[in-house]
């Protein structure tokens, strides 16, 4: 699973510095972390605009509030993650990345967050009344 999350962000890994990429790839599975909670947050969010609050009306504006929700969950969480190291000095002075680096980590984490719940959308929408959404009936 890990290699999976690995190789996924290794193709946004030009939006922040080499010294993150290499913290998260090699000191600890920062990858396996994030990535994990954005498919298991992506699925959660999917399945509860599907199951539980499923809207009769205006069907698509409330699949992408809720993709919009699930996008700043997890652009909290990845900035909550790798800024906790730089705020407690964990990291060596001479491989600190910068805050800016964080935050593009987190907009990555958004893109990434975005293409999980619409692979969500299309496995488990099947059975609820918004089948259709996002992508409408022709």
């Amino acid at each position: 699973m890990e290699d999976l999350f690995n190789s996924i962000y290794y193709y946004t890994n030009g939006f922040y510095s080499v010294e993150l990429d290499s913290y998260l790839y090699e000191t600890i599975p920062g990858y396996l972390h994030i990535g994990a909670f954005m498919l298991i947050c992506s699925f959660v969010v999917c399945a509860i605009f599907y199951y539980v609050l499923a809207p009769v009306r205006k069907q698509t504006m409330w699949w992408f509030v809720y993709s919009g929700i699930n996008a700043i969950i997890n652009f909290v969480f990845a900035l909550w993650y790798t800024m906790t190291p730089l705020i407690n000095n964990e990291v060596a002075p001479s491989e600190e990345w910068l805050y800016l680096d964080c935050t593009m980590l987190s907009f990555t984490n958004v893109i990434w967050s975005f293409i999980f719940f619409v692979v969500a959308s299309l496995i488990i929408k099947w059975g609820s009344i918004a089948k259709y959404v996002p992508f409408q009936k022709f």
